[in-house]
């Protein structure tokens, strides 16, 4: 038992930082109230080729810094269209088929079939002082993948920028556009700061997705991790320690998968797969209903209010 907690807590730690790093970005995005970017996958997917691309001819730190640009520049989209007025939903759609369609051509066009995949070094493995020396389950932290530790500062950062700092307080601000404007806090510079914020982190995430353990791309390997990361903000409730629990727990159903093709778990390999999925299900259509409950709720109290007028 204690040998299957250490391999499924070795294989979440893994999984969680690109859902972690993507995560923190779209938590930026929908505290400043600029919507939620359903194009996620589309972005790390071109991060992740961009970053084995150019990991394999620099080292993966510029792999890391070219999935970066790669994401700012899908941010940058992102808010451009919103400021135009296009619905943020057709935005995410769009930006979603357009990584999913131009990754898959370029890599086809890099690296025909018939030839050998392009291959990146792996981003380095570091040991974590005090959890490492922890005994029986200290064993997954002696070799932590960097992704995972840089994933970790960037949350703590985060969680403490939102809540300390003026920047953080006025980008939570922004959500309320009418009094952010009357505080003389401009709305659109945050909701653009927010938008690169979360290109850039989902760039980073598709790049340590491709280079922590693979070190190489296939088209759509991301496998609608984008689309959990979603359910990875709302069900740590828009907190950058709710992420990394929920990427943490998404993270732990699909270290289940990959311990399932090896060993006998009492179900097929492919259930503990779609698990992670089914779970994301249930949290978005939980959430929404909660939503239009609450909605309701807001209605009624208006009506009441307007009636004892």
């Amino acid at each position: 038992m204690a040998e299957l907690v250490i391999l499924l807590l070795g294989s979440a730690l893994a999984a969680a930082a690109p859902l972690i790093l993507a995560g923190l970005g779209e938590l930026a995005l929908e505290r400043s109230g600029a919507g939620f970017n359903l194009g996620i996958e589309g972005v790390m997917l071109c991060g992740a080729l961009a970053g084995v691309l150019v990991g394999a001819a620099a080292g993966p730190w510029a792999g890391v810094a070219a999935g970066l640009g790669v994401g700012l520049l899908f941010g940058l989209g992102f808010a451009a269209s919103a400021a135009l007025g296009i619905d943020v939903v057709l935005i995410g759609i769009a930006i979603s088929i357009i990584g999913a369609g131009v990754s898959t051509y370029l890599f086809q066009v890099i690296a025909p079939a018939g030839r050998t995949n392009i291959s990146s070094s792996l981003l380095p493995a570091v040991r974590i002082p005090g959890l490492s020396e922890l005994p029986v389950f200290g064993a997954p932290f002696h070799a932590v993948s960097v992704g995972f530790v840089l994933a970790a500062g960037l949350a703590a950062l985060a969680a403490w920028a939102l809540r300390s700092t003026r920047f953080g307080l006025r980008l939570r601000a922004a959500a309320d556009a009418r009094t952010a404007t009357a505080q003389g806090i401009s709305v659109a510079r945050y909701r653009l700061l927010a938008a690169l914020i979360a290109g850039g982190l989902a760039g980073v995430g598709g790049t340590v997705l491709a280079i922590a353990t693979v070190g190489s791309f296939t088209p759509l390997m991301t496998g609608g991790r984008g689309f959990l990361v979603l359910a990875v903000v709302i069900i740590g409730r828009r907190t950058a320690g709710g992420v990394v629990a929920g990427a943490l727990l998404f993270a732990g159903m699909d270290g289940l998968a990959v311990l399932a093709e090896t060993r006998d778990l009492g179900l097929p390999s492919e259930a503990y797969h779609a698990l992670p999925y089914f779970a994301a299900l249930v949290v978005l259509c939980a959430h929404a209903r909660w939503e239009t409950r609450r909605a309701t709720k807001i209605e009624k109290a208006v009506t009441l209010k307007e009636s004892a007028r």
